[in-house]
């Protein structure tokens, strides 16, 4: 949940999202292997793991897509919607990896009245290193209602 809400006026391009932190625990991704029926041991088995070439038990691809989620509807508060995302896992990442999930806002278009705004959203580690890649629309409430049946790019 936002702290307060953040309306389509309040964002420029350009405008670096709030960083979300995560590290992923054993504890995390067993129950997220187990929620998600996912049976595959490099994701809570150390010594499996390591014997398939891993340094250590491997972060879900999934997972990090949840953290972006995440992310994105923190900053859009409770009146915003994450219309669409998409996202691909570039490199692995490992448990107790400290991960940032990041987000710059690209474009940003009034459209039937709906404030849309396009993000690119990145996992990356400490050091930097993008982990996993993606976009995103999100839909955000507007102060003025009375220019709502306007449509025009202000990107």
């Amino acid at each position: 949940m936002a702290d307060r809400q953040i309306y389509f006026e309040d964002v420029e391009v350009g405008l670096a999202l709030p960083p979300l932190r995560k590290t992923p625990s054993n504890t995390l991704l067993f129950l997220y292997s187990a929620i998600t029926w996912n049976p595959q041991r490099i994701h809570f088995d150390k010594d499996f793991t390591v014997s398939e070439g891993y340094k250590d038990i491997v972060v879900h691809g999934p997972l990090r897509g949840a953290f972006l989620s995440q992310l994105l509807t923190r900053w859009i508060g409770d009146e915003g919607v994450l219309k669409k995302m998409s996202y691909a896992n570039r490199d692995i990442a490992y448990v107790n990896e400290p991960l940032v999930c990041k987000g710059t806002v690209t474009r940003k278009v009034i459209a039937a009245g709906q404030g849309a705004v396009d993000c690119e959203i990145w996992v990356e580690n400490e050091q930097g290193a993008k982990r996993t890649l993606g976009n995103a629309t999100v839909l955000l409430p507007r102060k003025n209602s009375e220019t709502a049946n306007e449509s025009s790019p202000l990107s």
